[in-house]
């Protein structure tokens, strides 16, 4: 059987500067979707509608961004709006009012009279999800310090809450099991656990190789291991998988 074509997608590391040190943006998925219950960054697969050559009269900060990385900024951005109702413009910023109509991202944009910022984001990880999988995704995680007064909303469809952690908060969360951790998730929140700012998580982004992973299962005497290469980068490059009399 021919394995499937991973799907182009960006995830969204918002990060800002808490009280007490960095904190991400996270929200906790809802049970009968795609990764049921589990604590991870805004994001989802890049539409059509992100590629739209209508969107370079709406857009700030994209000189220099060839039109691939383009397409994953503006996707990243409509998901962090679709997921949280945060939307980062130039000079605006709006808040969507209770019982609006759908509309498009762009149309969305447009209507504001601003444009939408892409500058405040940098590459942060690249990651496919292994042949085997029934679902594959290509995904291109960003990490964005974008500034905004807004309030982050959960959409109550694809996510049930939306919450600011410190990394290694959200890594406790994991390990004490009181939220369902992916390793893709725990191996970028180990990378911002490094960083203490937003300033310093931004200069670590743009100082990093990006190189694509692609985990890989491993059976060792004690079970199995859900694996990467060591030369990515990441502080623990391997989480053990529990089998169900395990857990």
């Amino acid at each position: 059987m021919t394995a499937p074509v991973p799907r182009l997608s960006t995830t969204v590391l918002l990060v800002r500067d808490g009280a007490h040190g960095l904190e991400v943006l996270m929200v906790v998925r809802n049970p009968q979707s795609h990764y049921s219950s589990a604590l991870v960054f805004p994001g989802g697969v890049v539409d059509a509608a992100d590629a739209d050559d209508a969107w370079q009269d709406f857009l700030e900060g994209a000189d220099g961004l060839d039109a691939t990385e383009r397409t994953r900024r503006i996707a990243g951005f409509r998901e962090l709006y679709e997921e949280t109702g945060l939307l980062f413009l130039d000079s605006a910023e709006r808040q969507p009012e209770v019982g609006e109509q759908p509309r498009t991202f762009l149309d969305e944009v447009r209507r504001s009279g601003s444009k939408l910022d892409v500058s405040t984001m940098a590459p942060f990880a690249h990651w496919v999800t292994p042949e085997g999988s029934p679902k594959r995704f290509d995904t291109h995680f960003r990490l964005c310090w974008g500034a905004t007064h807004l309030t982050a909303i959960s959409d109550g469809r694809e996510t049930v809450a939306v919450e600011w952690l410190r990394p290694v908060e959200a890594i406790a969360l994991g390990a004490s099991k009181r939220r369902n951790l992916l390793f893709p998730t725990k191996c970028q929140l180990d990378l911002l656990a490094q960083s203490s700012t937003v300033d310093e998580a931004v200069a670590a982004a743009r100082g990093r190789r990006i190189v694509p992973v692609s985990p890989y299962f491993e059976r060792r005497p004690d079970g199995m291991y859900f694996s990467i290469p060591p030369e990515c980068g990441y502080p623990v490059p391997e989480f053990f998988v529990p089998t169900p009399e395990q857990v």
